[in-house]
């Protein structure tokens, strides 16, 4: 997917002292996860992204040219209980993620946005899963990108009940069962009109 970008961003992506982050939205049932990979708080479009070391894993983001779905990996830290009250008492598949990728500059001693981060990935959470080595929890969310949509199959049937469901009052496959068993004479013992134009 093409993306244009502001000239300051453009900027500071060639500069020496490159300084990305990642700021994630999770939208639960219960309210929305706001985190970033900074050590502040970050405001983004009006919203507050939690600077935090919650974040311990984003897996690699990739793109391809073709028309595929490819998921990506967020790992949390479960230690803290409203993360993992979130996990474990909330039903989490296909709720709505996005992935933010923005770079930071420093002003006056003050950490400052450049431009606009951009959305470099949005999808569905598929699967949860709480990992526990006795020592610490972590929360691993299996995030997939919104083009599987494409991969489900239709459960249409073309039928006048189908099409109701759909458009009541709509006619178009009225006549749907009457016509699968019907036999049509094309050609056969059918006089054309003649030209009589000379």
């Amino acid at each position: 997917m093409s993306r244009s970008i502001g000239s300051a961003f453009g900027t500071q992506l060639t500069s020496g002292s490159l300084r990305p982050f990642y700021a994630i939205k999770m939208n639960f049932t219960s309210g929305t996860l706001l985190l970033a990979t900074t050590y502040a708080d970050l405001v983004i479009g009006g919203n507050t992204y939690l600077g935090s070391g919650h974040i311990l894993n984003v897996s690699p983001i990739t793109e391809t040219s073709d028309t595929k779905a490819s998921g990506v990996n967020i790992t949390l830290n479960g230690l803290d209980s409203g993360l993992l009250s979130a996990g474990l008492t909330e039903d989490t598949q296909g709720m709505v993620v996005e992935i933010y990728f923005g770079l930071l500059t420093t002003s006056n001693n003050a950490d400052t946005i450049v431009d606009t981060p951009y959305e470099i990935f949005s999808g569905f959470i598929d699967s949860m899963v709480l990992q526990e080595d006795g020592d610490e929890s972590k929360l691993k969310f299996a995030v997939e990108n919104k083009l599987i949509t494409l991969e489900i199959p239709t459960d249409r049937r073309y039928t006048d009940q189908d099409q109701q469901n759909f458009f009541s009052g709509d006619k178009g496959c009225n006549f749907v069962t009457s016509l699968q068993d019907k036999s049509v004479a094309w050609g056969a013992g059918v006089d054309l009109p003649q030209n009589t134009t000379g």
